[in-house]
């Protein structure tokens, strides 16, 4: 580990990495993403990565689903876990109108009036407004985890505001960052708002391979090891998802007569 700079190192499986998995648990594990499609639950493209966070997947699956299907556009529907700028960002670059709730983030802001959802962004004058009607002002431009946020603020105004304890507990005042993709992230957030009866379809399409393949056919754990020998075991078990799926929608003689057409 002090060679390489690794966090962490199994000795059962080199590429595998801790997961926190249900219940509250943490496993040596691997992360399977899928494209499932709504109509008939086929599992469209899947893979298998060691990295345990969600965030950075979508747009990778997304648009190898895309290519597969051989369409123009899509619709994808994620959990909150997907939730990533860049990621939104590159989906909608491609094509793919995604469907994503947005996480909340509550800070360390005791009043919940004084959230950072409180504070009113007007666009004509790219100002921010706060619950105790003061004027935040554009600051600098940073980078977090390649992401571009304008900082926001009017220490001045805070320093002498009785409601600044509520407010923050930085010293000089209080400061709001806007996304520069804000305006996209918002539209993403009100068509998932809007379409909340299209979302709530989001676990009964995806979770149906992983229910038929973990629980039914018992295939809870992989039996290689190593990311391109879990990467193949993943591909075989979705093939035979696939197989037994189109079975029971068309059964074995049409299956095998639209083969041969193929």
């Amino acid at each position: 580990m002090d060679e390489t700079g690794a966090a962490e190192v199994s000795t059962t499986d080199p590429d595998a990495r801790l997961m926190a998995v249900n219940n509250n648990g943490i496993e040596v594990s691997y992360n399977v993403q899928t494209a499932v499609d709504q109509k008939h639950k086929l599992v469209v493209d899947s893979e298998v990565t060691n990295n345990p966070a969600d965030q950075g997947q979508l747009s990778t699956i997304a648009k190898q689903a895309k290519e597969t299907l051989g369409v123009k556009e899509i619709k994808v529907l994620a959990d909150k876990g997907y939730y990533s700028t860049n990621d939104l960002v590159e989906c909608e670059t491609n094509h793919i109108e995604t469907y994503v709730p947005r996480q909340k983030y509550t800070g360390n802001i005791a009043n919940p009036d004084f959230q950072a959802d409180k504070f009113q962004y007007d666009q004509e004058q790219d100002v921010y407004l706060c619950p105790g009607g003061q004027v935040l002002y554009p600051s600098r431009v940073r980078e977090v985890n390649g992401v571009k946020y304008q900082d926001y603020k009017n220490y001045r105004a805070c320093r002498d505001c009785s409601l600044k304890e509520q407010c923050t507990k930085a010293q000089k005042g209080r400061t709001i960052s806007r996304n520069l993709h804000q305006v996209l992230m918002d539209e993403i957030d009100q068509r998932t708002r809007e379409n909340q009866q299209l979302y709530r379809q989001r676990q009964m399409i995806v979770e149906h391979p992983f229910g038929t393949i973990k629980r039914t056919w018992g295939y809870s754990y992989f039996l290689t090891r190593g990311l391109d020998s879990v990467s193949a075991e993943n591909k075989l078990h979705m093939l035979a998802y696939n197989l037994r799926r189109i079975i029971n929608i068309l059964g074995v003689e049409e299956m095998v007569k639209r083969l041969a057409l193929a």
